[in-house]
């Protein structure tokens, strides 16, 4: 019986693989399951991937003493975005796509994530000192669970009033929240999401996405909580007052840089 040559059978796989590979293609393309951010398949895919980040985060974080830090940061990152959805799921269960994960942000986000993991492999090959200040890191992971905590009550709270997409008409249902953590800070959810972003660069370390994260940041919710408040004072005719005594929880948001309760304190001691 004559041999098939190693020639034909790499030739034969070659083509099998890529012929799994452009039926992948098309099923990701053009089956609903896959493409549709309400598919089935494709929220489950979205679950999947953050459930290996979560778990391989966690194993990395507490046994490897070299890349701890940065299975502390996958860790926090998957946290982020597997709550985003969970809140979702509890309180706007009617919204709830793919898109509830916010894995889609944006170009942005993405590019601020590459960013992030440039900067730390970096400045890990050629400034390795860099990388052992345990402490920063530290500081890092506590503020990051601070943040994170901070936005999920925000939602937790919120409940059916928190969306992902600033709203332009009011909806019947749509109530203005003012208490609990709401009066200390009239965005938490953008405060904690704030704290978070720069929490996750003093984890990795990383100087100079620590200033870039902190400068992109805070012009982003500038803008949109500008944005957003001009919709507010429509909606509610006590939001004005609320605004005037009620930070934002971001310095330097509306020209204020702390809270009103705290900057009377000041005063009053100087």
């Amino acid at each position: 019986m004559p041999k098939e040559d190693n020639g034909s059978t790499g030739s034969s796989l070659k083509e099998a693989f890529f012929r799994i590979l452009r039926e992948l293609h098309y099923q990701l393309k053009e089956n609903r399951q896959f493409a549709d951010s309400r598919g089935l398949a494709r929220v489950g895919l979205g679950g999947l991937f953050l459930g290996a980040t979560f778990a391989t985060g966690w194993q990395i974080w507490w046994w490897s003493p070299t890349f701890g830090q940065f299975g502390a940061y996958m860790f926090s990152v998957s946290l982020f975005h597997i709550l985003e959805f969970i809140m979702t799921a509890l309180f706007n269960p009617h919204t709830l796509t793919y898109d509830s994960y916010l894995l889609n942000h944006s170009r942005e986000y993405h590019m601020a994530l590459l960013a992030s993991i440039l900067e730390y492999t970096f400045e890990s090959i050629w400034f390795p000192s860099l990388k052992r200040m345990y402490l920063v890191c530290t500081i890092g992971i506590v503020m990051s669970f601070i943040g994170q905590a901070i936005r999920s009550t925000a939602m937790f709270q919120a409940q059916s009033n928190f969306t992902h997409q600033i709203a332009d008409t009011k909806r019947a249902n749509h109530k203005l929240v003012t208490s609990g953590i709401y009066s200390f800070c009239r965005h938490p959810s953008y405060c904690g999401w704030f704290w978070w972003a720069l929490a996750t660069q003093i984890i990795l370390v990383n100087p100079i996405n620590f200033v870039a994260y902190t400068i992109v940041s805070w012009k982003f919710f500038n803008e949109r909580i500008q944005i957003e408040e001009g919709f507010l004072v429509k909606f509610f005719p006590n939001y004005e007052e609320y605004r005037r005594n009620v930070w934002s929880g971001i310095p330097g948001i509306g020209g204020v840089w702390a809270p009103k309760s705290f900057l009377q304190f000041v005063r009053s001691k100087a």
